[in-house]
């Protein structure tokens, strides 16, 4: 890149003359690219992004898209230029092109998303949640969030429009992303409210939190609450009355390796059991199953609706004479009306073979359905689906008429149910070695 050429290509970029860039890329075919082989530098688009030249930004990145994620000597990308100088056309030009530059991580690593919280510009702010939802995740090189920032500087609109923008998104994991930005800790292990307390903000900030979850116990490194740091008589009382506490009123919860060394219960092998099957299944494979296992639960329920040779029937007739009638005969007793016909071993045979596959694929419907808020929405209605077969089962059984007989039962099919399911596992473990052996040659 010759110094005539850099000069007018600058120039052109003051002037937003996009037939001087051509004119100075046909004398030059590689001058952009040259500039984008330097790792920090001052691009054309930098210098059109301070001055508002939106046509010209707007070709400068059609031609090299790369130039948008460049920071200059001083560490600003061309969007946080563009927010310097309240280029707000020029911003919205940005995000509409490449929703990722929200998320461009300059000096110290702020954002656009960080500057326009500190600034206190809510429309930006709106604009680029909309448009890059995620970017609320990012944190600057002090561990600080958008909110942090908002709070620091004193900016209650920005807060309020970052909290109800966690409250209401439809991200995906929406309500985990929610619970951890809220709480999140600072390099000095500071959460929003900690800030809140230090700097006396608006004490209405602290009602806003409230509504949301965020932990008044949480300590920072001081081993400090919101509540030890706080002097101001207003945020107190807000935060006792919420149920604040100092640090004296809290026990220290288990640590992270108190809770991995202590002993294993039988839930947690259960749970570990289900976790680790899960984990180990191809998508592919989780879909076929699920599919295979429904159809299983869905046949084997509808056997227990209408099981093998029928049920005894009731028909009125002869006015208050009741007679109880089933494929084969007439019997007069009211007692076996809705029961199976079969014989009590026939029927414990069809129960035991009926149950086991309606279990073993219930099980497989819960291991498949995948981790999150979904698997508590999905897992209700399958559990009460579970129950209404176990009560249809029982209801149409000829041979448990004591309520202690259908109790021991339950007991003993249900330990004879996870006894099957563990075993399963344990074959699996142990044959998935030799199956991918096999699979690899």
């Amino acid at each position: 890149m010759n110094t005539n050429s850099g000069d007018q290509l600058k120039a052109a970029a003051q002037t937003g003359d996009i037939d001087l860039l051509y004119t100075v890329i046909h004398h030059d075919p590689w001058i952009l690219e040259n500039i984008d082989s330097i790792p920090f530098v001052e691009t054309p688009l930098h210098i059109a992004a301070s001055l508002g030249h939106i046509r010209f930004a707007i070709e400068i990145m059609n031609l090299k898209p790369s130039f948008a994620l460049k920071l200059n000597p001083q560490g600003f990308s061309p969007v946080h230029l563009a927010m310097q100088n309240d280029q707000k056309r020029m911003l919205s030009r940005f995000v509409d092109m490449n929703k990722d530059l929200v998320r461009v991580k300059g000096r110290e690593g702020l954002t656009p998303l960080h500057f326009a919280s500190q600034i206190g510009e809510v429309e930006l702010l709106a604009e680029f949640l909309t448009a890059c939802p995620y970017s609320i995740e990012d944190v600057t090189v002090k561990g600080e969030t958008a909110l942090h920032i908002a709070v620091m500087n004193n900016q209650y609109e920005a807060l309020d429009l970052l909290v109800s923008f966690l409250r209401k998104n439809f991200m995906r994991s929406a309500r985990m992303i929610q619970d951890k930005i809220l709480n999140w800790k600072d390099e000095d292990d500071n959460n929003i409210l900690h800030i809140i307390a230090q700097r006396n903000f608006e004490p209405q900030a602290i009602g806003l939190l409230l509504k949301i979850g965020i932990n008044l116990k949480a300590k920072n490194l001081e081993n400090k609450t919101a509540l030890d740091m706080t002097a101001n008589v207003d945020i107190r009382s807000i935060l006792l009355c919420a149920g604040g506490k100092s640090n004296s009123q809290i026990t220290n919860p288990p640590t992270l390796s108190h809770n991995l060394r202590s002993n294993t219960s039988v839930r947690d092998k259960v749970t570990t059991c289900i976790f680790r099957t899960g984990s180990n299944i191809l998508e592919e494979q989780r879909n076929t199953w699920l599919i295979v296992a429904t159809l299983v639960a869905t046949a084997t329920y509808q056997s227990a609706l209408s099981p093998p040779g029928g049920i005894y029937q009731v028909s009125a007739s002869d006015g208050i004479n009741v007679n109880i009638t089933s494929s084969n005969s007439t019997i007069s007793t009211p007692n076996n009306a809705g029961k199976s016909v079969l014989s009590a071993p026939e029927f414990f045979m069809f129960l035991f073979l009926n149950m086991t596959s309606f279990i073993v694929s219930i099980i497989a419907i819960v291991i498949m359905i995948p981790r999150g808020t979904i698997d508590v929405v999905v897992g209700f209605p399958v559990l009460s689906f579970a129950l209404s077969y176990l009560f249809s089962m029982l209801k149409i059984s000829p041979i448990f008429e004591d309520t202690t007989i259908v109790l021991l039962f339950v007991l003993l099919l249900s330990i004879y149910f996870f006894w099957v399911f563990a075993a399963f596992s344990r074959v699996y473990y142990h044959l998935k070695p030799v199956i991918a052996k096999k699979l690899n040659r």
